[in-house]
């Protein structure tokens, strides 16, 4: 995913953000123009604004995944905890008003949060509200604007420096590659399903090949125990079991995901999709879901 255009309506004196990864930092210092609202009066028109690469629906799941991730990027309240957590998508957020124009807007809100960093004039406690809005430009494209503000408990309003809607993009855009990856797998994946469910007829017929100069019933006698022996490997590839210390079932796969259930230990699992690191499955009650696979393990 690649940043085509950076849109922003005002500038900012340069002030010192928050200590961030490689990806962040890069994308600060060649793509990311600061924004804030001097007074906490102006309006909250402004916006920060990218082109990214990749279908809408990829950009939807990714933005509905960061904002269900409980953490505002780019902000803290204390030195010593530099990731602030407890927001919580939201429906609405009553400090921007509905959203009327074209596109779908999405919400993160995080309430009693004390005096967060870069918000400017930002003090007392109160609401972190992110405003995500996407909208499709090509089959390929979509536009995403993010907006952050702070609103105390006076009700002031103090608009973000910038440093918030960067490192929720920056969240955004790592979905966004893990997504189109995910895609990627599943398509491998499904192309070595379609080869190994086509392997045990090709060996049916290689054998029906081979022994019939002896007659129907001693073919039928060989072939069927190599065709139970397969069946039976591809059961111990398709079907795993839980830890002992038990498993978390994730909507997406990723850590930070929502958790669906708490799949108890020594439960049976069927395998759906493959990843490197994650397992796409169904419990035996039907619920499907993405386990690490180091929380799985073979049937005893």
């Amino acid at each position: 995913m690649q940043v085509v255009s950076v849109k922003t309506s005002r500038n900012s004196t340069a002030e010192k953000l928050p200590a961030a990864g490689p990806l962040l930092v890069a994308f600060l210092v060649v793509s990311f123009i600061p924004l804030f609202a001097s007074k906490s009066s102006e309006s909250l028109d402004a916006g920060f604004l990218v082109q990214v690469n990749a279908p809408e629906a990829d950009v939807v799941r990714a933005v509905q995944e960061v904002a269900e991730d409980q953490i505002v990027h780019g902000t803290f309240s204390y030195d010593k905890e530099r990731t602030l957590y407890g927001a919580h998508a939201a429906a609405t957020a009553p400090v921007f008003g509905a959203w009327d124009q074209p596109g779908k807007a999405f919400y993160k809100i995080a309430t009693g949060i004390l005096a967060p960093r870069f918000f400017k004039d930002s003090e007392d406690i109160g609401t972190i509200s992110v405003r995500y809005v996407v909208q499709p430009v090509e089959a390929n494209s979509t536009s995403l604007r993010i907006d952050a503000v702070f609103v105390d408990a006076r009700n002031v309003k103090h608009a973000s420096r910038g440093s918030v809607e960067a490192a929720e993009y920056g969240a955004i855009q790592e979905r966004v590659r893990a997504i189109q990856a995910e895609r990627t797998e599943t398509d491998q994946a499904a192309q070595q399903i379609a080869a190994q469910r086509a392997q045990p007829q090709r060996e049916h017929q290689d054998v029906k090949h081979d022994v019939s100069d002896f007659g129907d019933s001693w073919a039928v006698g060989l072939a069927v125990p190599q065709l139970e022996q397969r069946v039976n490997e591809l059961r111990r590839e398709v079907e795993l079991q839980v830890k002992d210390t038990g498993a978390s079932l994730k909507a997406a796969p990723f850590r930070a995901a929502t958790t669906l259930a708490s799949l108890p230990a020594k439960s049976d699992v069927v395998i759906v999709v493959l990843t490197p690191y994650w397992y796409g499955v169904q419990t035996e009650d039907g619920h499907r879901g993405w386990v690490h696979r180091s929380e799985l393990e073979p049937l005893d």
